[in-house]
């Protein structure tokens, strides 16, 4: 221990005898520290530790799927869930849910609430209690029970102030009067982005009541969620499903014919499609951190040839080489913990700022933090990373000629060569690193690129949307939700600076729609499971003129049909192309399964096809229905403006609170922020990618320029001797320039060949550009030569400044 503490007292001293290499050495090291730190804190809190839920490794979320047409998860049927529930034995209990929205007044002003419908089971299954009052019981969720809700401690701290009393008291939502029995704990999230129409998580729960009318097999509309029962593995419940599913399309044929189920463990469905992105990340910041240690293994090289004469001196007073490396590698790891400490702090604000750039949709993330485990993980890597760029240096520096190294004016012996040689593989390598992160950058960034050209089949510019619900027990009658939208609509369009206005049942970009089967008038019924299916959406007659979406063929509606049941529709391209290719579907029928009792609709339309869901989705079959066709009680009304969209905003909130003082506005934006939220993910992961691969880059040129700085100091009096025999300067600078590019192309070869080889990983993240493009490989190739050249030139041009005199006195 003693030894330790005269090692530690000397590697301090010789630490803050040399303040300008300690300090590059550690800023390189908290960089790459640091940045490592950020993106593990993040990877720790969604991918490691475990989620705010009791045993959560035993939880799965269950969804179905059609096997013959997309096989995308889908939300699920309420009499499907119901016989999982009864005859599965794999599951300590199941759960189902859906989201809503509720319209909450009495307390302030009216609020769009986001909420959720479930079986009282769920909060048990999760195990999550309320901080206040009590959670569901059983019986609240029969037909003829109280209406209570539970609320989220948000709901409870924004808008009744925190009251503590706040249990048993009575609220208003859809213009009914219910309970208040439980406040659930701050920081609870239970949001399943996949399966919401809500598109937020909710702040209110209500009890679901299943009844025998649900059994009849008719749409699917619900979520599910499962907890195994202990010893139970995932596959064991999945093959049990799979036998239930089998039996039940065998029993109900028309309705569930080609449809599966799939249990999924609920931490791969909160973080499922981020995997791949975090895992790129990691890979890029240790890339980082491999340069940076390449870095200062360069410099402890550089430095170890200036100590060759101490190094000398203690070994011929006795001590041995094993004696030696212990003390250069205790001055190496007290570099990579300074470095770490650095690393630290910049961690703490780039775990903040990783956060605030980050989509809002992903689970958890308010849990990211600076904890034990990470805290952990910074000294092992600050511990590994002062072995790693320790180790090589030491070694060199004590393979000496001791006769050699002791006579005066000995600029390193014969370990030289090698230490020149070790440095050009540390260059190599740097380089090669750094290619493969900017090509990675490169490609994300030029599919982000990509991503934003496309064309979402309408004009987004100039475009304020906002949501209404209409409350159930308020408007129970299908004309007065019409006529709401038809005045809201309205008002709204005369006001100054509005070009147009509309509603639509579920706008692009905001969410998932509805879907259903349908049939086509005069063609042999499908068989089952083989009916085409369609996305419906419900509009008025000014939609396509408000979000200019071109009509290809035949009309849209008049106001007139817009204003009754006309039984027409207008279809979008794809559904034309798809299932009309060798005919005019104008004038043609088809029924569309919305109702108990459908029927043929006249097609009177042909729409071009527009985004729905994302930019980079595939176009769906779409039918649009007006208003009076199906009496949505939830419509997103779109105004086109002259003007910036948000200005607009009160005075449309103004006008629909004129009809109905009582009516919250919801999710007030333009089209141009809901394009940027879907887009939020690319963005975030070109970003965070295209920062790494700065830095890397930057630290590569600070490595080739240091080399070949260095270079230039041990050459110096054969420059001289060059130029004293009448070599001109631009032979010294092609000299010096040369052996630099040289490390630098051999760097980007190696680098090419890794980054055709990784850049496949990341396939799954790209769109509309192969993982190996050429252009980008090649531009990324001459950026990083560019820069190479740049920091072989700076010294270069400064051996061509050296006086031979003064060269020929060096030593």
């Amino acid at each position: 221990m003693g030894t330790f503490r005269q090692d530690l007292r000397y590697g301090f001293r010789t630490l803050r005898k040399r303040p300008g290499f300690t300090v590059v050495a550690v800023i390189a090291l908290g960089l790459g520290i640091g940045v490592n730190t950020a993106i593990f804190s993040v990877v720790n809190t969604l991918l490691i530790s475990p989620l705010p839920f009791r045993d959560s490794e035993r939880l799965v979320m269950v969804w179905e799927f059609n096997r013959t047409r997309d096989k995308h998860q889908n939300v699920i049927s309420p009499a499907n869930f119901m016989d999982w529930r009864e005859q599965s034995q794999s599951f300590e209990d199941l759960a189902t849910f859906r989201d809503v929205r509720l319209s909450l007044t009495g307390v302030g002003d009216p609020l769009d609430a986001p909420a959720q419908q479930t079986t009282p089971n769920l909060f048990s299954l999760l195990g999550v209690e309320p901080i206040l009052g009590r959670s569901f019981k059983p019986e609240d969720g029969a037909a003829d029970a109280p209406p209570v809700v539970i609320i989220s401690y948000g709901l409870w701290q924004s808008r009744f102030g925190g009251d503590p009393s706040i249990i048993g008291k009575t609220v208003m939502l859809n213009g009914t009067g219910v309970n208040i029995v439980g406040v659930l704990p701050a920081g609870f999230q239970w949001f399943i982005k996949k399966g919401s129409l809500t598109d937020k998580p909710a702040e209110i729960w209500l009890p679901l009541s299943l009844t025998e009318e649900q059994r009849v097999r008719r749409g699917r509309y619900m979520m599910a969620v499962g907890r195994l029962k202990p010893g139970v593995t995932q596959a064991q419940a999945q093959a049990e499903l799979n036998t239930i599913a089998a039996r039940l399309e065998q029993q109900y044929a028309d309705f569930n014919t080609g449809w599966g189920v799939e249990a999924v463990p609920l931490r791969e469905q909160f973080v499922g499609d981020v995997r791949p992105a975090l895992y790129v990340l990691l890979g890029a910041v240790g890339f980082v951190l491999l340069i940076a240690c390449a870095n200062v293994a360069n410099l402890l090289l550089a430095r170890a040839a200036s100590r060759h004469r101490e190094i000398a001196i203690r070994t011929a007073l006795g001590a041995g080489r094993r004696r030696i490396i212990r003390q250069l590698l205790t001055e190496s790891v007290l570099l990579s913990m300074l470095g770490g400490a650095l690393g630290l702090m910049i961690a703490w604000w780039g775990t903040g700022a990783i956060v605030a750039l980050s989509p809002s949709d992903l689970v958890n993330l308010d849990r990211v933090s600076i904890n034990l485990p990470v805290l952990g993980f910074t000294l092992l890597v600050s511990l590994l990373t002062g072995i790693l760029f320790g180790l090589a240096p030491a070694f060199e520096a004590t393979r000496l000629n001791l006769s050699e190294s002791l006579k005066d004016g000995d600029k390193g012996g014969s370990g030289g060569t090698r230490s020149r040689r070790l440095r050009s593989v540390f260059v190599i390598a740097e380089v090669a690193l750094a290619l493969v992160l900017l090509a990675s950058a490169g490609l994300m960034l030029k599919s982000f690129l990509r991503l934003q050209t496309v064309n979402p089949g309408f004009e987004t510019e100039r475009l304020l949307t906002m949501r209404v619900v209409l409350p159930g027990r308020k408007y129970p009658e299908e004309y007065q939700r019409t006529a709401f939208f038809r005045q809201a609509v309205e008002r709204i369009s005369h006001l100054p600076g509005v070009r147009s206005a509309s509603a639509v049942s579920f706008l692009p970009f905001a969410g998932l729609g509805s879907a259903t089967r349908f049939m086509i008038e005069g063609r042999p019924a499908p068989k089952p499971g083989d009916s085409p299916t369609t996305d419906v959406r419900v509009i008025d007659a000014n939609y396509f003129r408000t979000m200019s979406i071109p009509l290809l063929r035949g009309r849209g509606f008049t106001e007139q049909e817009a204003t009754e049941k006309r039984g027409v529709i207008v279809i979008n391209e794809t559904l034309a192309r798809k299932y009309f290719a060798d005919e005019d579907p104008i004038g043609k029928r088809i029924t569309v399964n919305m109702s108990d009792k459908p029927t043929p609709s006249l097609i009177i339309g042909v729409v071009g096809d527009i985004k729905h869901v994302s930019l980079d989705s595939e176009d769906k079959a779409m039918v649009y229905w007006t208003h009076p066709e199906l009496a949505h009680s939830s419509m997103t009304i779109v105004v086109r403006t002259e003007g910036e969209p948000l200005s607009l905003a009160p005075a449309a909130q103004r006008e629909i609170q004129a009809i109905d003082p009582d009516q919250p506005v919801a999710d007030v934006r333009t089209m141009e922020q809901l394009i940027a939220t879907s887009v939020a993910r690319a963005r975030f992961n070109a970003l965070l990618l295209a920062l790494f691969a700065a830095l890397a880059l930057i630290l590569a040129s600070v490595g080739i320029y240091g080399v070949m700085a260095y270079a230039v100091v041990q050459r110096t009096r054969e420059i001289g001797i060059r130029i004293a025999l009448g070599a001109q300067s631009r032979d010294v600078l092609k000299m010096i320039v040369g052996q630099g590019m040289m490390l630098t192309l051999i760097g980007v070869g190696l680098g090419l060949v890794g980054a055709f080889a990784l850049t496949r990983l990341m396939s799954s993240l790209l769109f509309g550009v192969s993982a190996t493009d050429p252009l980008t490989f090649a531009v990324v190739s001459f950026l990083l030569s560019a820069v190479a050249f740049l920091a072989c030139y700076i010294p270069a041009r400064r051996a061509t400044r050296v006086d031979p005199m003064v060269a020929l006195r060096y030593e």
